[in-house]
């Protein structure tokens, strides 16, 4: 998949070198044909020649690693997963300055970002486990419709805490604060 977004890159797709590119993948194309070694009969490595067959350009350029459906969309999944990736590494210093210093605004935006990441997890293992080749057309429609069930519900009562309760901060920091009780 990287080498593929690598070939997508402004700086592969001009004309120059795809065009050295394209020369360079009918040049190197191997053929079958074995050479003797001298008199003996050890065969050497296979010869290389130029051919007219298809240049390896147009065997990357075939591979999908997405579904048909999908790429004829023409939605970009790398710019998702950088946005997934970009989440959660915002989560990593606002976690601990929303407990540092509660305030409303940002519990409003950890409890955003709490329920992104969890809806995109939640979605992808509906999609990777429940499929409709094993559960049929119906079971996986429902399964990602309880994933947008979840996720409303999720986001829906986290901001219930912020504005009717302590806040999310308040409320880590009080459950931290419960102590054991001997009898």
């Amino acid at each position: 998949m990287a080498f593929s977004m690598f070939l997508r890159n402004s700086a592969c797709t001009n004309r120059v070198f795809t065009q050295q590119l394209m020369r360079m993948a009918s040049q190197a194309t191997l053929t079958q044909t074995p050479r003797l070694l001298g008199n003996s009969t050890t065969l050497a490595a296979p010869a290389f020649k130029q051919t007219t067959t298809t240049p390896l350009l147009d065997a990357v350029r075939s591979f999908r690693t997405s579904a048909p459906r999908l790429s004829e969309k023409g939605s970009d999944h790398a710019k998702l997963w950088v946005i997934e990736k970009s989440v959660t590494v915002a989560m990593l210093p606002l976690i601990p300055l929303g407990l540092a210093f509660p305030s409303k605004i940002i519990d409003a935006i950890v409890a955003v970002l709490i329920t992104a990441h969890s809806f995109w997890g939640l979605e992808a293992i509906a999609v990777d486990y429940v499929r409709a080749a094993i559960f049929g057309p119906f079971i996986p429609k429902v399964a990602i419709a309880l994933v947008y069930l979840i996720s409303i519900a999720t986001l829906g009562g986290l901001f219930y805490i912020i504005s009717h309760d302590v806040g999310l901060a308040n409320t880590f920091l009080q459950l931290w604060a419960v102590k054991s009780q001997k009898a």
